[in-house]
């Protein structure tokens, strides 16, 4: 309940903040979430697997769409989905429940593997609090992160990130209990049975998320392998138990093998995955760190006689300890890194405070009652830390985000009649798109409204749109902002005092890895003379724009801010402006084009 509670405490903190102001948007932990959210909302109003919800495509006859990381990774998201449409709830809401359950599956699962292993149902309890709350400081993030000035990517929690890793998480740790109790139990009917469930678990996973399914099979290899090593007298019957876990993933493991084939070439170009070729060692992240005292820890108790090298327990927090070295040093092998700060953050960490959580148990079997109570209030402490930080950096966006919402709802009223639906039924594409100056009102719009934007805000995610033609709508936005090659300029270098806006333009013209230095080993920034290049492309296709590159972009509405600032001339000159309406905070126009 404590970690349930703590989950929810962000929303629940904004409920009482807006009141009855709130409109129903959900708290985002990560920027990320809002892809994910858009992408189950298409999925709840009943739309294909492959689709666009940013610049509304869909997979269809007439204009087919190839698959990506999101089709392709779609449990988690059709049964969010499939769980809102049977309870007629919204993406938002969906989100907000997704929240709640995670934190109490997550507490369940990771009890269940310490209860496991140890058969001390207090020593779990305490255990989960101390995995749980404690992650993102083990991940080097967080409140640590901001401490010792490192590159910050989370604040909070970071598991409960939705939907990936979240929905998925608590089944790392399933499957990791049921390889337990399979290599482990003294009836082999019922070891067989596990390991079935095993392998059902990881099939799940491996259509769930990445870094979770390939960090759950490398810590098989490794379990399986310290196991056969060390336990010399077991490996026939470890062997017949583990083997029943193999038809589920190689069935599973062919059918991603084939939607992977189905990828765009272009994905690398998209720089969606940063594959970074290279063979250096990475042995100082945090993870690491932990899992190199374990070890040590296992080695001194081993000599000292505390305990056997084949006992299973030992061999299971040894497995765990290694994980990380082997997530983070796979490439000395492959020659392959795939932004392995994914790990670091959301799985590793975990693992290895498991491990740590376990050494303890071993190390020091007897904890009294004030023992517990002092690990239970520190973690409470420092996750209610964690979480108020992410609560504060959080707010003012959550806020602009929510008040955004009822124009937003008034445009999925308006789909049915501006022929959204109709588009999408008949060719697999909306006839008009969306414009509003605000950045963010277009990321957040496919949670919301089927409509497309003319932003598209990360169209490259779900594969929808060319690089170019990427380009091509954020020039066109600049156009109808009327913004200047000097603001572009200045845009691009960062001094326009508008960080959102600066991300996603030079993440749309140069490539996400190239503006932000976290996603590839390599960093390259951005050169001056490049930016030079791509303000002359934008004054040229200002100044060259025409009839046709606005029937190109066909603008079925505008949304402004009410405070009269924003100035329609260059979207006059080629629309004709319909009566507004006044929603919220904005005004919503219907647009005709002009002749």
């Amino acid at each position: 309940m404590v970690i349930t509670l703590l989950a929810l405490m962000p929303q629940i903190h904004f409920w009482f903040a807006r009141g009855s102001h709130w409109h129903g948007t959900y708290t985002i932990l990560q920027p990320d979430e809002l892809l994910y959210s858009a992408y189950v909302n298409a999925l709840i109003d009943g739309r294909p697997r492959r689709n666009d919800p940013t610049s509304a495509q869909d997979d269809h006859p007439q204009a087919s769409l190839p698959e990506s990381l999101f089709s392709i990774q779609f449990v988690p998201a059709y049964a969010i989905a499939l769980s809102a449409r049977a309870f007629v709830a919204s993406a938002a809401t969906a989100f907000i429940i997704l929240i709640g359950v995670t934190g109490l599956l997550s507490s369940l699962s990771i009890f269940w593997l310490l209860a496991s292993l140890t058969g001390d149902s207090k020593f779990a309890g305490a255990g989960v609090l101390v995995v749980l709350c404690l992650g993102a400081l083990a991940g080097g993030q967080g409140l640590i992160g901001l401490l010792l000035g490192s590159d910050v990517k989370f604040l909070g929690l970071p598991f409960l990130r939705a939907y990936e890793p979240s929905a998925a998480f608590p089944l790392f740790f399933v499957f990791c209990t049921l390889i337990w109790q399979s290599l482990t139990t003294a009836f082999k009917r019922t070891a067989k049975i596990k390991a079935l469930l095993a392998g059902l678990s990881l099939a799940l996973l491996i259509f769930s998320y990445f870094y979770l399914w390939t960090a759950a099979a490398v810590w098989l290899g490794c379990i399986s392998c310290l196991w056969f090593v060390l336990r010399t007298g077991d490996r026939r019957d470890s062997f017949s138990r583990l083997i029943v876990a193999g038809p589920p993933v190689i069935i599973a493991l062919g059918f991603y093998i084939y939607l992977l084939s189905h990828l765009p070439s272009s994905l690398d170009n998209a720089k969606l995955v940063v594959l970074t070729f290279t063979r250096k060692p990475d042995l100082l992240r945090v993870p690491e760190v932990i899992g190199g005292i374990i070890l040590v820890a296992l080695i001194m108790g081993v000599r000292r006689n505390q305990f056997s090298r084949e006992e299973p327990r030992v061999i299971m927090i040894a497995s765990l300890a290694l994980l990380p070295f082997l997530l983070f040093n796979q490439q000395l092998i492959t020659g392959r890194s795939v932004q392995p700060f994914h790990y670091e953050i959301l799985i590793a960490n975990y693992a290895v405070l498991v491990g740590l959580v376990l050494t303890f148990g071993l190390l020091l079997p007897a904890f009294t009652n004030r023992t517990t109570l002092l690990i239970f209030v520190s973690c409470l402490l420092w996750g209610t830390v964690e979480v108020g930080l992410a609560i504060h950096a959080r707010y003012a966006s959550n806020v602009t985000y929510d008040e955004m919402v009822p124009v937003l709802l008034r445009l999925k009223d308006h789909a049915e009649d501006d022929g959204t639906w109709k588009g999408l039924r008949d060719s697999g594409r909306a006839p008009t798109v969306v414009f509003s100056p605000e950045y963010r009102l277009s990321g957040l719009l496919p949670t919301w409204a089927p409509q497309g934007s003319l932003l598209a805000a990360e169209s490259a995610s779900f594969r929808g749109q060319s690089e170019s033609d990427r380009k091509e709508r954020l020039y066109t936005h600049f156009y109808y902002c009327r913004r200047s090659k000097e603001y572009v300029r200045v845009l691009l270098n960062g001094g326009a005092g508008d960080p959102f806006g600066t991300y996603y333009a030079r993440s749309t013209i140069f490539g996400p890895d190239r503006a932000v230095t976290f996603l590839g080993s390599e960093f390259q920034p951005i050169r001056s003379d490049e930016i030079e290049r791509e303000v002359g492309v934008y004054d040229a296709f200002a100044r060259s724009f025409s009839h046709e590159n606005a029937i190109k972009l066909k603008l079925g509405y505008v949304v402004a801010a009410s405070d009269g600032m924003f100035d329609f001339s260059a979207i006059d000159v080629w629309y004709q402006r319909g009566a507004s309406e006044h929603v919220g905070g904005f005004e919503l126009y219907r647009l005709k084009l002009r002749e």
